[in-house]
């Protein structure tokens, strides 16, 4: 099993841990990246962890049922 596959996998959609599901959620940041993984996390870049920041929030917002 792959490290993203044992993340998600928790998230209470796959079925695996039905106890999560409603309360718990899970962001792949990979894809929001804009740089490389060198010079630190995110390579400090503000775009990364602003996205990052807006996908934990939309994935709260999902789970209090309030997504658009």
């Amino acid at each position: 099993m792959k490290w993203n596959d044992a993340m998600f996998a928790v998230d209470g959609k796959s079925g695996k841990y039905p106890e999560f599901k409603g309360n718990f959620a899970t962001v792949y940041s990979h894809l929001l990246s804009k740089c490389g993984s060198s010079g630190g996390h995110y390579s400090g870049n503000a775009e990364t962890y602003m996205n990052v920041g807006e996908a934990m929030g939309r994935a709260i917002a999902g789970l209090l049922g309030k997504t658009k």
